[in-house]
């Protein structure tokens, strides 16, 4: 019975390939339009979409093609080839600006980008792209039900971006290059004063200028210690990591320590 089965089944396959084959190869563009359709429905995304691709010509000013231009957007979508169906779903948003269907492929541009950006240590070129896109797409539909989804992405695409540039900066402490770094995490504080970084940024900001104030040349020294002391303070205001605090700590009281004996110096010389 089982063997049965698999005969049927085998047969079943084969008749169903030498179908496809028959229409892809022929030239009735009708049998290749309903043969695209029945491919769609049934999950069959490639031999879809190479169909659609055969007739997209032949049904341009065609009343059907906006249903065929958003079907065909939706099998690349599912391929994985995320940038040409972000393509094919904007033409159809060009075409179609009025269409029912428009505000959902203004969500799948969204999904598209959100799907090509890439870790955080690669180039974040699709990531910023994603994040245009989805300012686009929530001015343009305020209200979608889609909205809280955009959201989502895109406080994870920002957290990407912050993540990227956080360590981009700690890359230059890491190299012992403490004033860019400074610089670094100074802007990086300006540009995400709302990071979930913030507290590492700070932390890190400060152990760069306390390195370089006690690997300073005297007559620079006291201006940097106080700097660092300082860059201290507003770390301990804003921190609520017991392990940074405890860091940051012993940090300072060496800077504590240089600046005492600075000042004890001073006094001795005199």
């Amino acid at each position: 019975m089982k063997k049965l089965i698999l005969i049927f089944a085998s047969v079943l396959l084969l008749t169903a390939c030498s179908e496809y084959q028959k229409v892809y190869n022929g030239n009735d563009i009708q049998a290749k339009y309903k043969l695209a359709w029945k491919m769609y429905k049934a999950g069959k995304y490639n031999k879809a979409d190479q169909l659609f691709s055969q007739v997209d010509k032949f049904y341009k000013h065609k009343p059907v093609y906006q249903r065929l231009l958003f079907a065909h957007a939706m099998s690349l979508y599912h391929m994985k080839f995320y940038q040409s169906a972000g393509e094919k779903f904007r033409k159809f948003t060009r075409l179609y600006p009025e269409s029912s269907k428009a505000e959902e492929a203004d969500f799948y541009i969204v999904k598209a980008y959100e799907a090509l950006s890439p870790t955080y240590s690669l180039d974040q070129g699709y990531t910023v792209r994603a994040i245009e896109e989805i300012n686009s797409f929530l001015k343009k539909h305020p209200y979608s039900k889609y909205k809280d989804e955009v959201n989502a992405i895109n406080q994870k695409l920002q957290r990407k971006l912050e993540r990227k540039y956080f360590e981009i900066s700690k890359m230059y402490y890491d190299l012992d290059r403490y004033k860019a770094a400074i610089r670094a995490f100074n802007n990086y504080l300006v540009d995400y004063p709302g990071s979930y970084l913030k507290e590492k940024a700070l932390f890190y900001r400060y152990k760069a200028a306390g390195d370089l104030a006690l690997n300073s040349v005297e007559s620079k020294k006291e201006k940097r210690l106080k700097t660092a002391m300082q860059y201290y303070q507003n770390f301990v205001q804003k921190s609520k990591d017991t392990d940074l605090k405890t860091k940051a700590k012993k940090l300072y009281d060496k800077l504590q320590k240089a600046m005492d004996e600075m000042h004890q110096n001073v006094i001795s010389e005199k």
